[in-house]
């Protein structure tokens, strides 16, 4: 890391910039005006547009945003609040349940939206403080330093370049964090071989309000209300085929969907180019140390993970408030050493790698295409059915409430009667 001494076009100053404007960011952004602390965020994106995906707010995300006093204005976005999540067989019957109702209240039920719904209140919130400014159409430069200590960033907007200063720099930018690379922090970046598919459409006529799983041998598609009208579709493609795909045209997705679920073949009529449909990728990332002197990443920055887990976005808001906390304490003590926001990555990085490892396993048993695999899976689902202790500890798990994921024992004992 090296300090510049290229001039720009007007200064900055805040007491935290953080990059990027997810809902990781935003939460932090938020939590940390509320403390009394002045925030720019910057933004790649010009204006939030609604994209083609669903927001899965698990309980220990709905508990964050209502320790921030959102629950009751969460209630007014278009969403939907889900109780159970039934799994099927591609073709067969149904697998397994799980159901939200077997936590204890009042945590006991998801949250599912629309991306740009959840921003759009957090923006709201942060602009409501006075303390917070959200600079969007920004784009992330380097990191700036006085003697040897971070004093903030470089960006440009608008083609003019801007330093924003603050002793504390936060990567909240993705999986392929620009902050990371500045801070020269190493990482591992593994990209899954499959991908997501991502639609919303009407919500079938009769379409139960709970959301459905099904798997197969090298397919899955899940269906999320997003409200009282539409529905969230994720359909899992081999990432090499995405291009081909693209060119055999979209009806053929469209079908493929229908042949699995024939209650969609109405709604998908009206999906009739790829600009209605959305991409998800699928990556990893481990980052060998989450923090520096004077700077920090959370989320998918620090530790991306597949989605298979439902987690990561619940993740980036556990990382925020932690973070949060942490900062405080800085300023308190007068200093921003790797020392003391350390604190924020060795409470957090044991649930972390634990859903990682997690991702993984899942990722092994739900998108395989061999026969051997797919009937060991669907035996596990099966068990879980027979037994509830097992289903409630799953349940807990991903729910983020308490993270044992199954070990080798649990799998077993599901084979049992």
């Amino acid at each position: 890391m090296k300090q510049t001494s290229q001039k720009s076009q007007r200064t900055e100053h805040s007491d935290v910039v953080v990059v990027g404007g997810g809902a990781g960011g935003l939460v932090l952004a938020l939590a940390l005006t509320r403390m009394g602390r002045t925030v720019a965020v910057i933004e790649r994106q010009t204006k939030l547009l609604p994209i083609a995906r669903g927001e899965l707010l698990q309980p220990n995300g709905l508990k964050i945003l209502d320790r921030l006093g959102l629950s009751e204005l969460l209630k007014t976005l278009p969403s939907h609040r889900a109780h159970q999540f039934h799994f099927h067989r591609i073709g067969g019957k149904r697998l397994c349940t799980v159901d939200y109702r077997t936590l204890p209240p009042p945590w006991n039920y998801t949250t599912i939206t629309q991306p740009h719904h959840l921003l759009n209140l957090l923006l709201q919130e942060i602009h409501q403080t006075g303390r917070g400014r959200v600079l969007t159409g920004t784009d992330f430069r380097e990191l700036l330093f006085h003697q040897n200590t971070i004093a903030g960033i470089r960006a440009e907007k608008d083609g003019r370049l801007i330093e924003l200063r603050a002793p504390v720099v936060i990567g909240a930018d993705g999986a392929r964090s620009r902050v990371r690379e500045a801070a020269g922090i190493p990482f591992r970046l593994h990209t899954y071989q499959e991908g997501y598919l991502t639609l919303v459409i009407p919500r079938p006529t009769g379409f139960a309000d709970d959301a459905r799983y099904y798997v197969g041998r090298g397919e899955i598609l899940g269906l999320f209300p997003v409200s009282d009208g539409e529905l969230y579709l994720f359909y899992m493609i081999p990432a090499d085929k995405r291009e081909a795909i693209r060119q055999q045209g979209i009806k053929t997705i469209t079908a493929a969907i229908s042949t699995i679920d024939p209650a969609l073949a109405g709604p998908l009529q009206a999906v009739i180019a790829w600009d209605q449909v959305g991409y998800m990728p699928c990556v990893r990332v481990q980052s060998e140390r989450w923090t520096a002197d004077g700077i920090a990443l959370i989320g998918d920055a620090a530790h991306a993970m597949n989605p298979h887990v439902a987690q990561g976005r619940n993740q980036a808001l556990e990382d925020a408030m932690v973070l949060a906390e942490v900062i405080q304490d800085g300023f308190t003590a007068g200093e921003f050493r790797q020392a003391r926001l350390n604190r924020y990555e060795m409470k957090r990085r044991p649930d972390v790698e634990r859903l990682q490892k997690m991702g993984d396993e899942l990722t092994l048993l739900w998108n395989t295409t061999l026969p051997p695999l797919a009937w060991f899976r669907d035996r596990i689902f099966e068990g879980m059915e027979r037994h509830p202790e097992i289903r409630e500890r799953v349940v807990k798990t991903i729910s983020g409430l308490s993270i044992r994921p199954m070990g080798l024992f649990d799998r077993l004992r599901v084979f049992m009667p």
